[in-house]
């Protein structure tokens, strides 16, 4: 409930419902989710020792990972490309890339951000330096499609 958007608090719920629905799918399931939190804050569920997790949402849509290893999840939903953006969280060989297909701009940068984000959720250090710092690579991406709507899903586990 820290979310001071009404759309935002709808979506973390949905969240919690996909991990207990991931948690049933899995056979893992021995009661509704407790959750803890451990260095930089980063959240555990308390009462299923070894299976970690993450979740993310954007707007309109929420995922979520479970793992026996740390994991971090992002999703983003492609948006027009903004090159003061991309220029802001790349360095240069990334941004270079994103550029190298001009008709894919906007959504390599899409991709280039959620590879950095599920890096840093993996960690569970959060943003904590310039964006183009954050390392890109190791993350499997998705493309999932709707009717409307484009999405970038990057997937990053963490050997700790």
């Amino acid at each position: 409930m820290c979310y001071n958007r009404t759309q935002d608090r709808k979506l973390c719920a949905a969240a919690y419902v996909l991990l207990v629905y991931a948690l049933k799918t899995e056979k893992l399931f021995n009661g509704l989710p407790i959750f803890a939190y451990g260095p930089c804050n980063k959240p555990f569920l308390a009462n299923y020792p070894g299976i970690h997790f993450n979740i993310s949402h954007c707007e309109g849509t929420v995922v979520c990972a479970l793992s026996n290893t740390p994991v971090g999840i992002d999703i983003e939903k492609v948006i027009p490309y903004d090159d003061d953006l991309a220029r802001y969280i790349c360095n240069t060989s990334e941004y270079q890339w994103i550029n190298a297909a001009p008709e894919e701009k906007s959504l390599r940068l899409t991709e280039m951000w959620t590879r950095k984000e599920s890096g840093v959720k993996c960690s569970g250090t959060g943003i904590d330096c310039h964006p183009s710092t954050m390392e890109s690579g190791l993350s499997r991406v998705i493309h999932a499609k709707t009717k409307n709507d484009l999405y970038i899903i990057s997937i990053r586990l963490c050997n700790n």
